[in-house]
């Protein structure tokens, strides 16, 4: 994670050197749920495990709870209130899938799920605004927490992800994702409108207009609102390079 701007996860600019892509399989860890013991029976014929496993719908039972990236460890993504987790397996305490909204990897701890089963779970993304700048900003002055989605508290590309999917629309779950998944890339000469998505080292936020930029940073502990040049200039000041994309999302 960058102290300067948000969250990083991993190299942006070598699919090869993202630490997240196992050498082994090709495969993002963050999004493939497989150990040596399990796997999911969606990756058959893709890797080697000793067992290939059907995943169950579960949902969140509490306002929110963190998804982990091991039993205890550090936080990856977290869930929200009625969100469906589709678990593979169940051990400790610990319940270990991934999150149907973005397929995103994790361990949960298993008393803050109910079974999925008869449960009125939400559906993914459903549209509840029209803008997703307006929605994002609910989230103004949120404390920044890495892995967040705006339970605990949210994080830059969690930010994103949020004010997306209040206007229907699915993203990414991480901002090396949502760079090189998410709309299309704005050629030069285009200006910056709102709603657009900027990128910079291990960073992403959303243009509130031409010039102003809403985002969940660590460099100020919460999400803000500030002008765009500043944000580039820190980033200039610690990684040699300001923006390195700028993105329009086309419904």
């Amino acid at each position: 994670d960058s102290i300067l701007l948000g969250r990083t996860t991993g190299s942006l600019n070598n699919q090869t050197e993202n630490p997240n892509i196992d050498p082994a399989t090709g495969l993002d860890r963050r999004l493939n749920a497989y150990r040596p013991d399990l796997a999911d029976a969606a990756l058959v014929g893709k890797l080697v495990a000793a067992e290939f496993r059907d995943p169950r719908p579960w949902h969140c039972a509490l306002p929110f709870a963190a998804t982990l990236k091991t039993p205890g460890g550090e936080q990856g993504s977290e869930l929200l209130s009625g969100e469906t987790f589709m678990v593979l397996d169940v051990a400790d305490g610990w319940a270990w899938g991934w999150s149907a909204h973005d397929h995103y990897v994790g361990y949960v701890e298993a008393s803050a799920l109910a079974n999925g089963e008869g449960a009125p779970l939400p559906k993914t993304a459903t549209a509840t605004a029209t803008d997703p700048v307006e929605a994002a900003m609910e989230h103004l002055g949120k404390p920044y927490v890495w892995g967040g989605r705006g339970g605990a508290g949210i994080d830059c590309s969690g930010l994103v992800q949020r004010g997306y999917a209040a206007i229907g629309i699915a993203l990414p779950r991480d901002s090396d994702m949502q760079r090189a998944e998410a709309g299309r890339l704005l050629v030069d000469e285009e200006p910056l409108q709102r709603g657009d998505l900027v990128f910079f080292p291990g960073h992403v936020g959303l243009m509130m207009d031409a010039d102003t930029l809403l985002h969940a940073t660590r460099f100020h502990g919460k999400t803000v609102i500030e002008p765009l040049a500043p944000v580039v200039a820190r980033a200039m000041g610690r990684f040699g390079e300001g923006l390195v994309a700028r993105k329009r999302i086309v419904p």
